[in-house]
């Protein structure tokens, strides 16, 4: 590592604010604009690279850095991209679940609010880019592997987890706006 790049390390390790200050200044929108692309979502790449400086500053003294800062803080936001997909499809699979608890223990009408959500979820996959759309009916209609889709489509595993995360991310928004005449639908109160 050169000089300058050590003396950031160092400075950071002491606390010094107008290092980390510099750092900041420096690595802020490169790292936001490698998330944006990396999520497709930009609320999402800001709160990603925020949390990242948060880490860097508490952790600051306790830093093993054995390359470079710039490899340091992308690793870093690759891993929190990765668990930030994770606790998504987690968290969709939970909502799945939920919704499916829901249709088979309500009986009285469960088929008629089964179609609705079909439906909906139909005329949201519908909405997407078709390359989207094409992993997400491999993965959730053909029930396909992260790697029988990748092959199938001759793109990479990362990929298709991309694609899949972006799908489910499309739809949660899509059906956002459907949510409440959803809930009045399964309690009855329509």
């Amino acid at each position: 590592m050169e000089s300058e790049k050590i003396h950031h390390i160092e400075g950071l390790k002491n606390g010094d604010r107008k290092i980390f200050e510099e750092i900041f200044n420096t690595w802020y929108e490169p790292l936001s604009r490698y998330c944006i692309i990396r999520t497709g979502n930009q609320e999402e790449a800001e709160e990603i690279v925020q949390d990242i400086f948060v880490k860097l500053w508490i952790k600051r003294e306790e830093l093993t850095i054995t390359t470079s800062l710039k490899s340091y803080l992308y690793r870093m936001a690759l891993n929190k991209i990765i668990n930030h997909q994770e606790h998504l499809k987690v968290r969709l699979s939970h909502q799945e679940h939920e919704m499916a608890k829901s249709n088979s223990s309500d009986s009285y009408g469960s088929d008629i609010h089964q179609k609705e959500i079909q439906s909906l979820v139909a005329l949201g996959v519908d909405d997407m880019p078709p390359k989207r759309r094409m992993v997400y009916e491999y993965s959730r209609k053909e029930g396909l592997t992260y790697a029988e889709i990748a092959g199938k489509m001759n793109i990479s595993v990362k990929t298709v987890e991309a694609h899949l995360s972006a799908a489910l991310e499309h739809l949660r928004k899509y059906l956002k706006d459907y949510l409440v005449p959803l809930l009045l639908l399964f309690t009855g109160l329509s």
